[in-house]
């Protein structure tokens, strides 16, 4: 139930996207904070998850891998910097967990109450270290349109669970 189209701005070593979607701040939150949620919409368009591991608070880990429709499997996980529900999740991405940090860049995704608590605004902006290293990212495995494809299935899935309620 999505009220507006994504905007993507880059932004020398920052890309971000702002979306408003037709449902409560705590839901938004609630299918960003819960695996059970996150595999059914978590990642670029025609890939799968499975959740290895999942500490939802400050100095926890999300550890997981992404099926890629070509049938690789991609090792990642994340710490969490800073939780406040129903707000702010902060994280830093850290590689695969096994020593390769071939993609390290941290994520804020802010939600903001809008129209008397009805919608809310989402803004998810990616960091990395440099604007190279953004390119770098983007030229190897598609960041961007990857950002772009993340956000729009999480408004395929609150869409499908919407209609459900």
């Amino acid at each position: 139930m999505s009220s507006t189209e994504l905007i993507t701005e880059i932004k020398e070593n920052q890309v971000i996207y702002r979306k408003v979607f037709d449902v409560p701040i705590e839901l938004l939150f609630e299918v960003w904070s819960d695996p059970i949620h996150l595999k059914e919409w978590w990642g670029p368009d025609g890939f799968t998850l499975t959740v290895i591991s999942f500490d939802f608070r400050n100095g926890g880990f999300f550890e997981f891998v992404m099926h890629g429709p070509d049938g690789r499997d991609y090792k990642n996980k994340i710490q969490f910097l800073k939780i406040e529900k129903p707000r702010l999740i902060s994280y830093q991405h850290i590689g695969d967990g096994e020593g390769d940090e071939d993609v390290n860049f941290r994520s804020e995704i802010s939600f903001e109450t809008t129209n008397q608590g009805k919608s809310t605004n989402l803004t998810m902006v990616q960091v990395f270290s440099t604007k190279q290293e953004l390119e770098r990212v983007n030229q190897k495995y598609g960041a961007i349109e990857g950002g772009k494809q993340h956000v729009g299935n999480l408004s395929k899935y609150l869409d499908t669970i919407s209609k459900a309620v």
